[in-house]
């Protein structure tokens, strides 16, 4: 197991940054007063099975994480060999009146991938994130492997959002993917103003404290979610051409 920190603490009208890990690698793009942006980098091909990744994400009160990733995530797999899952999991604690804006790049299954994914997020009075997480069932081609992807997601009040997704690319089961390999989600969470629909994306509003945009499709790069605002800045995606 190898674990990726990022912690962005309150130092006067400053932050300070803690970045640590090796599978996955957190490095500082910019400061300016409390608000930090910071990009993950894998450190080597991944996920391959038996792989664990951990990221651990703590912002500190008053303070803004614009994270980006560099560069999508694929889970290999052996073809014909029944081996351990690769598993992902993340944890976010969002100190009073912190932010982040995480615009996460697609994660491909390939049809020998088996992933165990895992979101948590703890948002504290005041705080908010607005995350993009994009699961793609196979390359192309391909029907794409098992993926077994869990939220959790609270905040002091108790839980906003809690779900379990559980595919196989070669067994679709009616009513959950179909036929369709790409889900494609901006989650909106906590103190946030709303958002105008997106055509082709179906709109679900929580119960308390934010609302989930998803597409569901046959290619990430057709997604209506492309260009939207995650962080600090809009940024249009290129098409992902193993995805």
């Amino acid at each position: 197991m190898t674990q990726t920190v990022v912690e962005i603490s309150p130092r006067g009208g400053e932050a300070s940054c803690a970045l640590a890990g090796e599978l996955v690698v957190p490095r500082l793009v910019r400061r300016v007063g409390r608000r930090v942006e910071v990009a993950l980098v894998a450190g080597r091909a991944m996920l391959l099975p038996g792989d664990e990744v951990r990221i651990e994400i703590r912002v500190g009160e008053g303070c803004t994480l614009d994270l980006v990733d560099i560069g999508g995530l694929v889970v290999y797999g052996r073809a014909g060999e029944t081996g351990a899952p690769s598993r992902w999991h993340a944890r976010i604690d969002l100190a009073q009146h912190a932010s982040l804006g995480w615009d996460g790049l697609p994660t491909v299954i390939t049809d020998a991938g088996d992933l165990s994914r895992s979101l948590t997020v703890r948002l504290a009075h005041g705080s908010s994130a607005v995350l993009r997480e994009t699961l793609v069932l196979g390359r192309t081609g391909e029907r794409g492997g098992r993926l077994h992807a869990d939220a959790d997601i609270a905040d002091a009040v108790g839980p906003i959002l809690r779900e379990t997704l559980v595919v196989d690319g070669r067994d679709a089961v009616p009513g959950v993917l179909g036929d369709q390999r790409v889900l494609d989600s901006i989650l909106s969470l906590g103190e946030h103003g709303d958002a105008s629909d997106v055509p082709g994306a179906t709109r679900l509003e929580f119960e308390r404290g934010g609302w989930a945009l998803r597409y569901l499709g046959d290619a990430a790069h057709r997604s209506p979610l492309n260009g939207a605002r995650i962080g600090d800045a809009a940024q249009e995606r290129e098409p992902v051409g193993t995805a």
